[in-house]
């Protein structure tokens, strides 16, 4: 009896949560859909506890929403242009009224930027209930302890979400209190907001969402991977060295655009902009997903190893 009120509590709290995330505009509803999409598999198929991605969620999406209310002075890159079409600001001041990011920064979250970030833990529940149900034998003839796949998949993909949310709490954190941020390879001053920029205080929010992540490992159920507090270490690790290696692709390959004052901007503000860096198609959701892949190899190897 126990055991399906635990269910039952994890089943309707977090679509509770997601429909309450959609009302204040913190989800989009494809957003929405996305992530009960992602509990399913996760909660329903794998038998994984699904607080670590509600945890993810709400400090995500929390931090949005302070960052964007710190900065209410601040519009968009598009909104920023369309008052400067208008003539409704002088040319000067648009560079003080832009903060440089995309035009999805500071809003609802949509289907991409959730499957972005929570992609990879959803394969890997996946994975781990394929084992469990026996379908990677009989249909890829891989044999495979049951426990210790699924065991090992868990902690793969609390390292991911682990690399998503101090990614995440980085960004925003850092541009409320972090001030000028700089170039992570050039040591360059740059506008806020423009991938590839970091600040102190964006370190300490990289650390924090890691952290908030990793207290799963520790207070978590593994029986054949170490000593918890090894696990909580680890994938404290891995998520701030992702937040970092996420600012490293940020700053080489995400396209950047030149706005009216010639500066780099990660908005093309719909169209209207000139690529200035970078390759077009590699958007921030692009470098998240990307980072998140390449951090599970690199995990996977130390496993490994």
């Amino acid at each position: 009896m126990e055991i399906i009120i635990e269910f039952l509590i994890q089943l309707i709290l977090p679509i509770i949560i997601e429909v309450g995330l959609v009302k204040w505009n913190w989800l989009t509803v494809t957003g929405a859909v996305a992530a009960g999409f992602l509990a399913f598999v996760v909660l329903i198929l794998a038998k994984w506890s699904i607080w670590p991605l509600v945890v993810f969620l709400v400090l995500g999406s929390l931090a949005g929403k302070i960052r964007s209310r710190k900065n209410d002075h601040s519009l968009d890159s598009e909104s920023a242009l369309e008052l400067l079409d208008g003539d409704k600001i002088p040319k000067a001041g648009f560079e003080a009224l832009n903060d440089g990011g995309d035009a999805k920064q500071g809003k609802a979250r949509d289907h991409w930027q959730v499957l972005a970030n929570g992609g990879i833990f959803m394969l890997l529940a996946f994975l781990a209930f394929a084992n469990g149900a026996g379908w990677l034998n009989i249909y890829l003839g891989i044999h495979s302890n049951v426990v210790s796949f699924g065991e090992t998949c868990r902690l793969l993909a609390l390292i991911s979400l682990s690399v998503s949310c101090a990614d995440t709490l980085s960004s925003d954190i850092g541009r409320v209190w972090g001030g000028n941020p700089r170039n992570i390879l050039s040591g360059k001053k740059m506008i806020k907001g423009v991938s590839g920029g970091v600040t102190f205080a964006g370190f300490v929010g990289a650390f924090l969402g890691a952290a908030a992540i990793s207290v799963f490992a520790f207070y978590s159920d593994f029986t054949l991977l170490g000593d918890h507090k090894n696990l909580f270490w680890l994938v404290l690790i891995f998520g701030v060295f992702g937040s970092i290696m996420d600012s490293v692709l940020g700053a080489i390959f995400q396209a950047k655009y030149l706005d009216e004052t010639g500066k780099l901007v990660d908005s093309s503000a719909g169209g209207r902009r000139a690529l200035g860096k970078g390759i077009e198609w590699v958007t921030n959701d692009v470098v998240n997903a990307i980072t998140g892949v390449l951090m599970l190899l690199v995990a996977v190897m130390y496993l490994c190893w």
